[in-house]
Protein backbone atom coordinates (compact mmCIF):
# COMPACT_ATOMS: atom_id res chain seq x y z
CA UNK A 1 0.00 0.00 0.00
CA UNK A 2 1.36 3.41 -1.00
CA UNK A 3 2.30 5.81 1.79
CA UNK A 4 1.92 8.81 -0.52
CA UNK A 5 -1.21 10.96 -0.15
CA UNK A 6 -3.98 9.79 -2.55
CA UNK A 7 -4.16 11.97 -5.63
CA UNK A 8 -7.97 12.13 -5.49
CA UNK A 9 -8.18 13.38 -1.87
CA UNK A 10 -8.66 16.94 -0.54
CA UNK A 11 -10.83 18.19 -3.40
CA UNK A 12 -8.46 17.06 -6.14
CA UNK A 13 -11.08 14.69 -7.56
CA UNK A 14 -13.23 17.71 -8.50
CA UNK A 15 -10.22 19.42 -10.10
CA UNK A 16 -9.51 16.35 -12.23
CA UNK A 17 -13.18 16.25 -13.26
CA UNK A 18 -12.91 19.92 -14.26
CA UNK A 19 -9.83 19.14 -16.39
CA UNK A 20 -11.76 16.31 -18.07
CA UNK A 21 -14.67 18.67 -18.79
CA UNK A 22 -12.31 21.16 -20.42
CA UNK A 23 -10.81 18.36 -22.53
CA UNK A 24 -14.30 17.30 -23.60
CA UNK A 25 -14.97 20.89 -24.63
CA UNK A 26 -11.83 20.82 -26.78
CA UNK A 27 -13.04 17.61 -28.43
CA UNK A 28 -16.38 19.23 -29.27
CA UNK A 29 -14.60 22.31 -30.66
CA UNK A 30 -12.37 20.01 -32.74
CA UNK A 31 -15.46 18.40 -34.31
CA UNK A 32 -17.03 21.77 -35.04
CA UNK A 33 -13.80 22.97 -36.72
CA UNK A 34 -13.48 19.82 -38.85
CA UNK A 35 -17.07 19.81 -40.13
CA UNK A 36 -17.02 23.57 -40.71
CA UNK A 37 -13.82 23.18 -42.74
CA UNK A 38 -15.61 20.61 -44.90
CA UNK A 39 -18.47 23.05 -45.49
CA UNK A 40 -16.08 25.84 -46.50
CA UNK A 41 -14.32 23.63 -49.04
CA UNK A 42 -17.67 22.44 -50.31
CA UNK A 43 -18.40 26.07 -51.22
CA UNK A 44 -15.32 26.02 -53.49
CA UNK A 45 -16.71 22.98 -55.26
CA UNK A 46 -20.13 24.56 -55.81
CA UNK A 47 -18.59 27.68 -57.40
CA UNK A 48 -20.96 29.64 -55.22
CA UNK A 49 -20.60 33.38 -54.97
CA UNK A 50 -22.12 33.26 -51.50
CA UNK A 51 -19.50 33.38 -48.76
CA UNK A 52 -20.01 30.57 -46.17
CA UNK A 53 -20.00 33.08 -43.31
CA UNK A 54 -21.49 30.72 -40.75
CA UNK A 55 -18.90 28.01 -41.40
CA UNK A 56 -16.06 30.55 -41.30
CA UNK A 57 -17.34 31.98 -38.04
CA UNK A 58 -17.61 28.49 -36.57
CA UNK A 59 -14.00 27.71 -37.55
CA UNK A 60 -12.82 30.94 -35.93
CA UNK A 61 -14.95 30.33 -32.84
CA UNK A 62 -13.76 26.73 -32.56
CA UNK A 63 -10.12 27.81 -32.79
CA UNK A 64 -10.60 30.46 -30.11
CA UNK A 65 -12.53 27.99 -27.93
CA UNK A 66 -9.76 25.38 -28.22
CA UNK A 67 -7.16 28.01 -27.28
CA UNK A 68 -9.14 29.24 -24.27
CA UNK A 69 -10.09 25.76 -23.09
CA UNK A 70 -6.51 24.54 -23.40
CA UNK A 71 -5.25 27.56 -21.47
CA UNK A 72 -7.84 26.94 -18.74
CA UNK A 73 -6.91 23.24 -18.71
CA UNK A 74 -3.23 24.02 -18.19
CA UNK A 75 -3.96 26.54 -15.43
CA UNK A 76 -6.31 24.10 -13.66
CA UNK A 77 -3.80 21.27 -14.10
CA UNK A 78 -0.98 23.40 -12.66
CA UNK A 79 -3.12 24.17 -9.63
CA UNK A 80 -3.86 20.46 -9.28
CA UNK A 81 -0.16 19.57 -9.52
CA UNK A 82 0.87 22.24 -7.03
CA UNK A 83 -1.83 21.13 -4.58
CA UNK A 84 -0.65 17.53 -4.71
CA UNK A 85 3.02 18.56 -4.40
CA UNK A 86 2.09 20.58 -1.31
CA UNK A 87 0.30 17.56 0.20
CA UNK A 88 3.32 15.33 -0.45
CA UNK A 89 5.76 17.99 0.82
CA UNK A 90 3.88 18.21 4.11
CA UNK A 91 3.64 14.41 4.34
CA UNK A 92 7.41 14.09 3.88
CA UNK A 93 8.15 16.86 6.38
CA UNK A 94 5.77 15.41 8.97
CA UNK A 95 7.44 12.02 8.55
CA UNK A 96 10.92 13.53 8.98
CA UNK A 97 9.84 15.19 12.24
CA UNK A 98 8.72 11.78 13.51
CA UNK A 99 11.89 9.92 12.51
CA UNK A 100 14.55 9.35 15.13
CA UNK A 101 17.28 11.97 15.35
CA UNK A 102 19.84 9.21 14.72
CA UNK A 103 18.12 8.12 11.50
CA UNK A 104 17.85 11.68 10.15
CA UNK A 105 21.50 12.44 10.98
CA UNK A 106 22.62 9.48 8.85
CA UNK A 107 21.15 11.01 5.69
CA UNK A 108 22.93 13.58 3.57
CA UNK A 109 21.20 16.95 3.64
CA UNK A 110 21.55 17.48 -0.12
CA UNK A 111 19.99 14.09 -0.88
CA UNK A 112 17.12 14.82 1.50
CA UNK A 113 16.66 18.21 -0.14
CA UNK A 114 16.11 16.44 -3.45
CA UNK A 115 12.85 15.05 -2.03
CA UNK A 116 11.61 18.62 -1.58
CA UNK A 117 13.00 20.08 -4.83
CA UNK A 118 13.76 17.70 -7.71
CA UNK A 119 11.44 14.88 -6.64
CA UNK A 120 8.52 17.19 -5.89
CA UNK A 121 9.02 18.91 -9.25
CA UNK A 122 8.72 15.49 -10.93
CA UNK A 123 5.61 14.75 -8.85
CA UNK A 124 4.04 18.11 -9.72
CA UNK A 125 4.82 17.68 -13.42
CA UNK A 126 3.27 14.21 -13.47
CA UNK A 127 0.03 15.42 -11.90
CA UNK A 128 -0.14 18.76 -13.73
CA UNK A 129 1.25 17.83 -17.13
CA UNK A 130 1.05 14.06 -16.97
CA UNK A 131 -2.27 12.90 -15.53
CA UNK A 132 -4.11 16.02 -16.71
CA UNK A 133 -2.84 15.75 -20.27
CA UNK A 134 -3.36 12.00 -20.30
CA UNK A 135 -7.01 12.67 -19.49
CA UNK A 136 -7.16 15.35 -22.17
CA UNK A 137 -5.48 13.18 -24.80
CA UNK A 138 -7.64 10.23 -23.78
CA UNK A 139 -10.72 12.29 -24.65
CA UNK A 140 -9.50 14.38 -27.62
CA UNK A 141 -7.73 11.58 -29.54
CA UNK A 142 -10.68 9.14 -29.66
CA UNK A 143 -13.05 12.04 -30.35
CA UNK A 144 -10.86 13.19 -33.25
CA UNK A 145 -10.78 9.62 -34.58
CA UNK A 146 -14.59 9.45 -34.45
CA UNK A 147 -14.87 12.82 -36.18
CA UNK A 148 -12.46 11.65 -38.88
CA UNK A 149 -14.52 8.49 -39.35
CA UNK A 150 -17.77 10.46 -39.60
CA UNK A 151 -16.19 12.71 -42.21
CA UNK A 152 -15.10 9.78 -44.37
CA UNK A 153 -14.41 6.20 -43.23
CA UNK A 154 -11.96 5.57 -46.07
CA UNK A 155 -9.86 8.61 -45.21
CA UNK A 156 -10.04 7.66 -41.54
CA UNK A 157 -8.64 4.22 -42.32
CA UNK A 158 -5.82 5.77 -44.37
CA UNK A 159 -4.87 8.11 -41.50
CA UNK A 160 -5.21 5.41 -38.83
CA UNK A 161 -2.26 3.33 -40.12
CA UNK A 162 0.55 5.95 -39.75
CA UNK A 163 -0.99 7.34 -36.57
CA UNK A 164 -1.18 3.83 -35.07
CA UNK A 165 2.42 3.15 -36.10
CA UNK A 166 3.42 6.48 -34.51
CA UNK A 167 1.75 5.58 -31.21
CA UNK A 168 3.47 2.17 -31.21
CA UNK A 169 6.83 3.81 -32.01
CA UNK A 170 6.32 6.22 -29.09
CA UNK A 171 5.69 3.32 -26.72
CA UNK A 172 8.86 1.53 -27.85
CA UNK A 173 11.03 4.66 -27.89
CA UNK A 174 9.99 5.48 -24.32
CA UNK A 175 11.09 2.15 -22.82
CA UNK A 176 14.64 3.32 -21.83
CA UNK A 177 13.29 6.41 -20.07
CA UNK A 178 12.72 4.64 -16.75
CA UNK A 179 16.36 3.64 -16.43
CA UNK A 180 17.52 7.05 -17.66
CA UNK A 181 15.39 8.96 -15.16
CA UNK A 182 16.63 6.82 -12.26
CA UNK A 183 20.24 7.39 -13.28
CA UNK A 184 19.72 11.13 -13.80
CA UNK A 185 17.92 11.49 -10.48
CA UNK A 186 20.68 9.60 -8.67
CA UNK A 187 23.41 11.77 -10.17
CA UNK A 188 21.49 14.96 -9.41
CA UNK A 189 21.07 13.83 -5.79
CA UNK A 190 24.79 13.10 -5.43
CA UNK A 191 25.69 16.48 -6.91
CA UNK A 192 23.17 18.28 -4.66
CA UNK A 193 24.54 16.46 -1.60
CA UNK A 194 28.14 17.33 -2.53
CA UNK A 195 27.28 20.98 -3.14
CA UNK A 196 25.27 21.39 0.09
CA UNK A 197 28.15 19.80 2.01
CA UNK A 198 30.86 22.01 0.54
CA UNK A 199 29.20 25.42 0.11
CA UNK A 200 29.08 26.35 3.84
CA UNK A 201 32.79 25.49 4.26
CA UNK A 202 34.11 26.89 0.97
CA UNK A 203 36.46 29.45 2.62
CA UNK A 204 37.90 26.76 4.92
CA UNK A 205 38.45 24.41 1.97
CA UNK A 206 40.38 27.17 0.23
CA UNK A 207 42.50 27.62 3.37
CA UNK A 208 43.28 23.89 3.30
CA UNK A 209 44.37 24.15 -0.33
CA UNK A 210 41.54 21.93 -1.55
CA UNK A 211 39.79 24.39 -3.88
CA UNK A 212 41.09 22.79 -7.07
CA UNK A 213 40.57 19.23 -5.79
CA UNK A 214 36.98 19.93 -4.78
CA UNK A 215 36.37 21.86 -8.00
CA UNK A 216 37.59 18.87 -10.03
CA UNK A 217 35.37 16.54 -7.98
CA UNK A 218 32.30 18.72 -8.60
CA UNK A 219 33.19 18.99 -12.30
CA UNK A 220 33.29 15.18 -12.62
CA UNK A 221 29.95 14.89 -10.83
CA UNK A 222 28.50 17.62 -13.07
CA UNK A 223 29.82 15.98 -16.24
CA UNK A 224 28.18 12.67 -15.30
CA UNK A 225 24.91 14.43 -14.54
CA UNK A 226 25.05 16.37 -17.83
CA UNK A 227 25.70 13.14 -19.75
CA UNK A 228 22.63 11.55 -18.19
CA UNK A 229 20.52 14.68 -18.80
CA UNK A 230 21.51 14.87 -22.48
CA UNK A 231 20.79 11.17 -23.02
CA UNK A 232 17.34 11.49 -21.42
CA UNK A 233 16.58 14.61 -23.46
CA UNK A 234 17.57 12.83 -26.67
CA UNK A 235 15.04 10.07 -26.02
CA UNK A 236 12.36 12.48 -24.76
CA UNK A 237 12.68 14.73 -27.81
CA UNK A 238 12.59 11.69 -30.09
CA UNK A 239 9.26 10.84 -28.49
CA UNK A 240 7.99 14.36 -29.13
CA UNK A 241 9.17 14.29 -32.76
CA UNK A 242 7.29 11.10 -33.63
CA UNK A 243 3.82 12.77 -33.64
CA UNK A 244 4.99 15.32 -36.22
CA UNK A 245 6.35 12.56 -38.45
CA UNK A 246 3.19 10.48 -37.98
CA UNK A 247 0.90 13.41 -38.79
CA UNK A 248 2.92 14.16 -41.95
CA UNK A 249 2.62 10.54 -43.08
CA UNK A 250 -1.09 10.54 -42.21
CA UNK A 251 -1.67 13.70 -44.23
CA UNK A 252 0.17 12.23 -47.21
CA UNK A 253 -1.86 9.01 -46.93
CA UNK A 254 -5.14 10.92 -46.79
CA UNK A 255 -4.30 13.01 -49.85
CA UNK A 256 -3.10 9.94 -51.79
CA UNK A 257 -6.30 8.00 -51.00
CA UNK A 258 -8.49 11.03 -51.79
CA UNK A 259 -6.84 11.45 -55.20
CA UNK A 260 -6.95 7.77 -56.12
CA UNK A 261 -10.47 7.17 -54.81
CA UNK A 262 -11.98 10.36 -56.20
CA UNK A 263 -13.01 11.63 -52.78
CA UNK A 264 -14.22 15.21 -52.66
CA UNK A 265 -11.60 17.84 -51.89
CA UNK A 266 -13.82 19.25 -49.14
CA UNK A 267 -13.78 15.95 -47.26
CA UNK A 268 -10.00 15.63 -47.77
CA UNK A 269 -9.46 19.16 -46.42
CA UNK A 270 -11.68 18.44 -43.42
CA UNK A 271 -9.73 15.23 -42.78
CA UNK A 272 -6.46 17.18 -42.92
CA UNK A 273 -7.88 19.65 -40.38
CA UNK A 274 -8.82 16.78 -38.07
CA UNK A 275 -5.32 15.28 -38.41
CA UNK A 276 -3.83 18.68 -37.57
CA UNK A 277 -5.87 18.75 -34.39
CA UNK A 278 -4.66 15.22 -33.48
CA UNK A 279 -0.99 16.30 -33.43
CA UNK A 280 -1.19 18.20 -30.11
CA UNK A 281 -2.71 15.40 -28.02
CA UNK A 282 -0.15 13.00 -29.52
CA UNK A 283 2.61 15.38 -28.44
CA UNK A 284 0.99 15.51 -25.01
CA UNK A 285 1.14 11.70 -24.84
CA UNK A 286 4.88 11.85 -25.61
CA UNK A 287 5.34 14.24 -22.68
CA UNK A 288 3.11 12.08 -20.49
CA UNK A 289 5.36 9.05 -21.00
CA UNK A 290 8.47 11.08 -20.11
CA UNK A 291 6.86 12.57 -17.02
CA UNK A 292 5.50 9.19 -15.96
CA UNK A 293 9.01 7.70 -15.83
CA UNK A 294 10.31 10.74 -13.89
CA UNK A 295 7.38 10.38 -11.48
CA UNK A 296 8.09 6.68 -10.89
CA UNK A 297 11.75 7.40 -10.04
CA UNK A 298 10.76 10.22 -7.65
CA UNK A 299 7.85 8.24 -6.18
CA UNK A 300 10.09 5.30 -5.31
CA UNK A 301 12.51 7.56 -3.43
CA UNK A 302 9.68 9.28 -1.56
CA UNK A 303 8.20 5.90 -0.68
CA UNK A 304 11.62 4.80 0.57
CA UNK A 305 11.81 7.79 2.91
CA UNK A 306 8.24 7.31 4.14
CA UNK A 307 9.02 3.65 4.85
CA UNK A 308 11.67 4.65 7.38
CA UNK A 309 10.52 3.84 10.93
CA UNK A 310 9.12 6.66 13.01
CA UNK A 311 9.50 7.29 16.71
CA UNK A 312 6.69 5.22 18.17
CA UNK A 313 4.09 7.23 19.99
CA UNK A 314 1.51 6.18 22.55
CA UNK A 315 0.06 9.62 23.09
CA UNK A 316 -2.42 9.63 25.99
CA UNK A 317 -5.95 10.92 25.46
CA UNK A 318 -5.47 13.54 28.19
CA UNK A 319 -2.33 15.36 29.29
CA UNK A 320 -0.57 13.71 32.22
CA UNK A 321 -0.85 15.44 35.57
CA UNK A 322 2.22 16.99 37.19
CA UNK A 323 4.39 17.65 34.13
CA UNK A 324 4.71 21.29 35.16
CA UNK A 325 6.76 20.11 38.16
CA UNK A 326 10.09 18.20 38.25
CA UNK A 327 9.54 14.48 37.82
CA UNK A 328 11.88 11.49 38.16
CA UNK A 329 13.43 10.26 34.92
CA UNK A 330 13.81 6.49 34.65
CA UNK A 331 15.55 4.27 32.12
CA UNK A 332 14.30 0.69 32.56
CA UNK A 333 16.31 -1.94 30.66
CA UNK A 334 16.58 0.34 27.64
CA UNK A 335 18.23 -0.83 24.42
CA UNK A 336 18.74 1.69 21.61
CA UNK A 337 21.78 2.09 19.39
CA UNK A 338 24.84 1.36 21.49
CA UNK A 339 22.78 1.18 24.72
CA UNK A 340 22.10 -2.37 25.85
CA UNK A 341 19.63 -3.00 28.70
CA UNK A 342 20.52 0.36 30.27
CA UNK A 343 18.92 0.94 33.68
CA UNK A 344 19.26 4.11 35.76
CA UNK A 345 17.15 6.76 37.48
CA UNK A 346 17.37 10.50 38.07
CA UNK A 347 15.31 11.64 41.05
CA UNK A 348 12.93 14.56 40.70
CA UNK A 349 14.97 17.75 40.85
CA UNK A 350 18.29 15.86 40.85
CA UNK A 351 21.14 17.06 38.66
CA UNK A 352 23.25 14.39 36.99
CA UNK A 353 26.35 14.78 34.82
CA UNK A 354 27.08 12.12 32.20
CA UNK A 355 30.69 11.54 31.17
CA UNK A 356 32.39 8.98 28.97
CA UNK A 357 34.33 8.57 25.77
CA UNK A 358 33.03 9.13 22.25
CA UNK A 359 30.40 6.61 21.21
CA UNK A 360 29.51 5.67 24.79
CA UNK A 361 25.81 6.44 24.19
CA UNK A 362 25.58 9.74 26.09
CA UNK A 363 23.75 11.73 23.40
CA UNK A 364 21.51 8.75 22.63
CA UNK A 365 20.48 8.82 26.30
CA UNK A 366 19.48 12.49 26.03
CA UNK A 367 17.56 11.85 22.81
CA UNK A 368 15.65 9.03 24.49
CA UNK A 369 14.83 11.31 27.40
CA UNK A 370 13.62 13.99 24.97
CA UNK A 371 11.50 11.52 22.99
CA UNK A 372 13.61 12.06 19.85
CA UNK A 373 14.47 8.35 19.82
CA UNK A 374 12.39 5.29 20.64
CA UNK A 375 13.84 2.52 22.74
CA UNK A 376 14.09 -0.77 20.86
CA UNK A 377 13.48 -2.45 24.20
CA UNK A 378 12.61 -1.18 27.66
CA UNK A 379 11.00 2.06 28.81
CA UNK A 380 12.03 5.68 29.28
CA UNK A 381 9.65 7.28 31.79
CA UNK A 382 9.22 10.87 32.90
CA UNK A 383 7.17 10.42 36.02
CA UNK A 384 4.75 7.70 34.99
CA UNK A 385 4.71 8.59 31.26
CA UNK A 386 6.82 7.34 28.39
CA UNK A 387 8.69 10.32 26.93
CA UNK A 388 7.99 9.07 23.39
CA UNK A 389 4.27 9.04 24.22
CA UNK A 390 4.02 12.66 25.33
CA UNK A 391 2.12 14.99 23.03
CA UNK A 392 3.96 17.84 21.33
CA UNK A 393 2.25 20.28 23.68
CA UNK A 394 3.35 18.33 26.78
CA UNK A 395 6.92 18.04 25.50
CA UNK A 396 7.12 21.78 24.92
CA UNK A 397 5.92 22.37 28.46
CA UNK A 398 8.00 19.71 30.19
CA UNK A 399 11.33 19.37 28.32
CA UNK A 400 14.10 21.75 27.27
CA UNK A 401 17.01 20.38 25.20
CA UNK A 402 20.26 22.27 24.66
CA UNK A 403 22.48 20.69 22.02
CA UNK A 404 24.60 21.50 19.00
CA UNK A 405 21.62 20.49 16.81
CA UNK A 406 19.15 22.87 18.51
CA UNK A 407 17.61 24.76 15.55
CA UNK A 408 18.15 28.44 14.88
CA UNK A 409 16.11 29.31 11.78
CA UNK A 410 16.46 32.45 9.69
CA UNK A 411 14.20 35.19 11.03
CA UNK A 412 13.99 37.56 13.94
CA UNK A 413 16.10 37.30 17.06
CA UNK A 414 12.86 37.14 19.04
CA UNK A 415 11.86 34.03 17.13
CA UNK A 416 15.24 32.39 17.73
CA UNK A 417 15.05 33.07 21.48
CA UNK A 418 11.47 31.83 21.93
CA UNK A 419 11.29 28.95 19.44
CA UNK A 420 9.57 25.93 20.96
CA UNK A 421 8.37 27.66 24.12
CA UNK A 422 4.93 26.68 25.37
CA UNK A 423 4.22 30.35 26.04
CA UNK A 424 6.05 33.36 24.63
CA UNK A 425 7.13 35.83 27.35
CA UNK A 426 6.84 39.58 26.86
CA UNK A 427 9.71 41.42 25.18
CA UNK A 428 11.02 42.89 28.44
CA UNK A 429 11.47 39.40 29.91
CA UNK A 430 13.09 38.11 26.72
CA UNK A 431 15.55 41.00 26.65
CA UNK A 432 16.39 40.64 30.34
CA UNK A 433 17.15 36.92 30.04
CA UNK A 434 19.10 37.40 26.80
CA UNK A 435 21.26 40.14 28.26
CA UNK A 436 21.82 38.05 31.39
CA UNK A 437 23.10 35.29 29.08
CA UNK A 438 25.59 37.70 27.52
CA UNK A 439 23.71 38.48 24.32
CA UNK A 440 23.74 42.27 24.74
CA UNK A 441 26.23 42.65 21.88
CA UNK A 442 24.11 40.52 19.56
CA UNK A 443 20.95 42.47 20.44
CA UNK A 444 22.71 45.73 19.61
CA UNK A 445 24.35 44.37 16.45
CA UNK A 446 21.18 43.00 14.82
CA UNK A 447 18.97 45.90 15.91
CA UNK A 448 16.93 44.47 18.79
CA UNK A 449 14.51 41.59 18.95
CA UNK A 450 13.13 42.44 15.49
CA UNK A 451 16.60 42.16 13.96
CA UNK A 452 17.19 39.22 11.64
CA UNK A 453 19.50 36.24 12.03
CA UNK A 454 20.86 34.28 9.08
CA UNK A 455 20.00 30.69 8.24
CA UNK A 456 21.18 28.33 11.02
CA UNK A 457 22.49 31.37 12.91
CA UNK A 458 25.51 31.59 10.60
CA UNK A 459 26.00 35.26 11.45
CA UNK A 460 26.52 34.27 15.09
CA UNK A 461 29.72 32.95 16.59
CA UNK A 462 29.68 29.45 18.06
CA UNK A 463 29.48 30.90 21.56
CA UNK A 464 26.71 33.35 20.62
CA UNK A 465 24.64 30.57 19.07
CA UNK A 466 25.04 28.51 22.24
CA UNK A 467 23.97 31.51 24.36
CA UNK A 468 20.83 31.86 22.20
CA UNK A 469 19.89 28.24 22.91
CA UNK A 470 20.68 28.60 26.62
CA UNK A 471 18.47 31.70 26.79
CA UNK A 472 15.69 29.67 25.18
CA UNK A 473 16.09 26.99 27.86
CA UNK A 474 16.04 29.63 30.60
CA UNK A 475 12.84 31.18 29.23
CA UNK A 476 11.15 27.79 28.98
CA UNK A 477 11.33 27.06 32.75
CA UNK A 478 10.92 23.40 31.77
CA UNK A 479 11.02 20.94 34.71
CA UNK A 480 13.29 18.57 32.70
CA UNK A 481 16.50 20.13 31.44
CA UNK A 482 18.63 18.10 29.00
CA UNK A 483 22.05 19.60 28.28
CA UNK A 484 24.47 18.21 25.69
CA UNK A 485 27.86 19.88 26.17
CA UNK A 486 26.15 23.19 27.13
CA UNK A 487 29.49 24.98 27.62
CA UNK A 488 30.79 24.07 24.15
CA UNK A 489 32.12 27.19 22.45
CA UNK A 490 31.64 29.40 25.52
CA UNK A 491 34.30 31.46 27.23
CA UNK A 492 34.82 31.32 31.00
CA UNK A 493 32.02 33.84 31.53
CA UNK A 494 29.66 31.71 29.50
CA UNK A 495 30.52 28.62 31.49
CA UNK A 496 29.72 30.49 34.68
CA UNK A 497 26.29 31.26 33.21
CA UNK A 498 25.71 27.53 32.60
CA UNK A 499 26.59 26.86 36.24
CA UNK A 500 24.19 29.62 37.28
CA UNK A 501 21.40 28.23 35.06
CA UNK A 502 21.76 24.78 36.66
CA UNK A 503 22.07 25.97 40.24
CA UNK A 504 19.12 28.40 39.98
CA UNK A 505 16.80 25.79 38.45
CA UNK A 506 14.75 23.28 40.41
CA UNK A 507 14.44 21.16 37.25
CA UNK A 508 15.54 17.57 36.90
CA UNK A 509 18.81 17.94 34.95
CA UNK A 510 20.69 15.44 32.80
CA UNK A 511 23.88 16.93 31.36
CA UNK A 512 26.52 15.46 29.04
CA UNK A 513 29.83 17.19 29.71
CA UNK A 514 33.60 16.91 29.59
CA UNK A 515 33.95 19.91 31.88
CA UNK A 516 35.29 18.92 35.29
CA UNK A 517 34.12 22.14 36.93
CA UNK A 518 30.54 21.62 35.74
CA UNK A 519 30.53 17.91 36.56
CA UNK A 520 31.69 18.50 40.15
CA UNK A 521 28.82 20.93 40.76
CA UNK A 522 26.20 18.30 39.97
CA UNK A 523 24.50 16.05 42.51
CA UNK A 524 25.74 12.90 40.83
CA UNK A 525 28.03 11.76 38.01
CA UNK A 526 27.42 8.82 35.69
CA UNK A 527 30.35 7.28 33.86
CA UNK A 528 29.34 5.46 30.66
CA UNK A 529 31.34 3.07 28.55
CA UNK A 530 30.13 1.19 25.44
CA UNK A 531 26.49 1.86 26.22
CA UNK A 532 26.68 0.78 29.86
CA UNK A 533 26.62 2.70 33.13
CA UNK A 534 29.83 1.45 34.76
CA UNK A 535 30.10 3.88 37.67
CA UNK A 536 27.88 6.37 39.49
CA UNK A 537 28.34 8.48 42.58
CA UNK A 538 28.40 11.87 44.25
CA UNK A 539 31.33 14.03 43.11
CA UNK A 540 32.84 14.50 46.58
CA UNK A 541 32.91 10.76 47.25
CA UNK A 542 34.56 9.92 43.93
CA UNK A 543 37.66 12.09 44.21
CA UNK A 544 40.82 10.72 45.83
CA UNK A 545 39.44 7.18 45.55
CA UNK A 546 41.04 6.25 42.21
CA UNK A 547 37.54 5.89 40.74
CA UNK A 548 36.94 5.44 37.01
CA UNK A 549 35.47 8.94 36.90
CA UNK A 550 38.53 10.51 38.53
CA UNK A 551 40.81 8.59 36.16
CA UNK A 552 38.69 9.74 33.20
CA UNK A 553 39.38 13.39 34.02
CA UNK A 554 42.93 12.77 35.15
CA UNK A 555 43.75 11.18 31.79
CA UNK A 556 42.85 14.39 29.98
CA UNK A 557 39.26 13.70 28.84
CA UNK A 558 38.30 17.31 29.56
CA UNK A 559 37.82 20.62 27.88
CA UNK A 560 39.78 23.74 28.65
CA UNK A 561 37.89 24.42 31.84
CA UNK A 562 38.54 21.04 33.40
CA UNK A 563 41.32 22.27 35.59
CA UNK A 564 39.01 24.57 37.52
CA UNK A 565 38.82 23.24 41.07
CA UNK A 566 35.68 22.81 43.10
Amino acid sequence: MSRLPPILDDGRRAKIAFVATLALGQAVATGVAAFSTRDVFAAFRDDSAVLPVEALLLIAAAGCAIAVLRMMEQVAAEGLGQAYARALRLTLFDHLTRMSARDVSRRRIGALSMRFVGDLAAVRNWVARGIARLISAGIVLPASAVILYLLNPTLAAAAAVPIGIGLAAMALAGLPLGRMHRQLRSRRARLAADMSERIPMAPELRLMGRTQLERDHLKRRSDRMIKSAVARTRVAETLRAIPDAASGLAAAAVLAVALTQGIAAAEAAAALAAIGLIIQPMRDLAGVWDRRRAWVAARDKCEDLLARPRVRSTTPVTSPVGLDQPQPLRFAKVSAGVLKSFTAEVAAGEKVAIIGGNGAGKTTLLHLAAGLETAEKGKVLLGDCRTSGLSVRDKRKAIALVSARAPILSGSLRRALTMGLARRPDDATILAKAEAMGLGGVIKRVGGLDGSLAEAGRDLSLGEARRVVLTRATLSSAPLLLLDEPDHGLDAGGQALVEQLISDSNATVLMVTHNLALARRMDRIWYMEKGRLVESGEPDTLWDTDSLIERFFRNGHTNGAAAVAH
